[in-house]
């Protein structure tokens, strides 16, 4: 994609991104979630962000694919990521659980792939203000300051993200991190933001196991812009990602600057 087009469309993501959250801000909470088959929420106002995310990004490209976690039913859906060349991934609410339970945080998250290659990524923390964007090679930024993960000294503390789960990764996870001295364990509901402040250095690290290509596409561009990895839990890089999978599929990731990756990936792995 040329630089004037890929501009725009930053612009474009980020414009979007900020007018769903002002849908989210100005619509009631008092309409009951629903329940999808995976258990989590959705609300009338996940399907509105979405709606409005994707009919503007489908009428200005029509030969563009999308990848978004709630249900597409318009004319967006006529081509499958694996047909076009560009896909946009969008998780309209991310933090639903966080919005429904009156909680102010959550997120919207909006990245374009370059078949699978993440080349713009835009992450909009709704309640703070906080606009998180990167571009392929163009660096990362917090509302306009360029971000740099963390590089911590030896013995500082670390604040890390861990989405919560009963299953055995999850918990492994926790069990091994949780023996190592200075590890301060943080969720704080939006696998997005998490990214995000991994990105920025509020966070030295985040793993989570039952996240999906919506909640990680613009997170795992901002965490390589500022100079951070994002891999499996078994330190395969997780980026490009497969356009062929299922979209449901779970794509566990651990996310941090080199050095802090290392050492939790060591734990994780049994080393001392």
């Amino acid at each position: 994609m040329n630089q004037p087009l890929l501009a725009e469309s930053l612009a474009i993501a980020v414009q979007l991104a900020q007018e769903a959250g002002k849908i989210a801000r100005n619509t009631a909470t008092t309409c009951p979630p629903q329940r999808k088959a995976d258990r989590s929420l959705v609300t009338e106002v996940d399907h509105a962000m979405q709606a409005h995310i994707i009919d503007r990004l489908a009428t200005r490209f029509p030969d563009h694919a999308f990848l978004a976690e709630e249900s597409i039913a318009n004319r967006a859906a006529r081509l499958a990521p694996t047909d076009a060349q560009y896909c946009w991934v969008i998780d309209p609410l991310d933090g639903t659980r966080n919005f429904v339970a009156n909680l102010p945080l959550f997120s919207t998250s909006i990245a374009l792939l370059d078949r699978g290659r993440p080349i713009l990524g835009v992450v909009v923390e709704h309640n703070i203000g906080l606009t998180y964007v990167a571009t392929l090679g163009g660096g990362a930024t917090l509302n306009g300051c360029p971000i740099r993960v963390i590089k911590p000294n030896q013995d500082d503390d670390l604040v890390v993200g861990v989405t919560t789960g009963r299953d055995s990764l999850t918990q492994g996870v926790l069990q091994a991190w949780s023996r190592e001295r200075g590890l301060i364990f943080r969720n704080l509901g939006s696998t997005a933001v998490h990214l995000a402040l991994v990105a920025s250095g509020a966070f030295a690290a985040d793993f989570c196991k039952k996240c999906k290509i919506w909640d990680i596409a613009a997170g795992a561009l901002l965490i390589t812009e500022a100079g951070g990895l994002i891999t499996d839990p078994k330190g395969e890089a997780r980026a490009p990602f497969s356009l062929t999978l299922p979209p449901e599929t779970e794509l566990p990731i651990l996310a941090a600057s080199s050095s802090v990756h290392a050492r939790l990936l060591k734990l994780l792995k049994g080393g001392s």
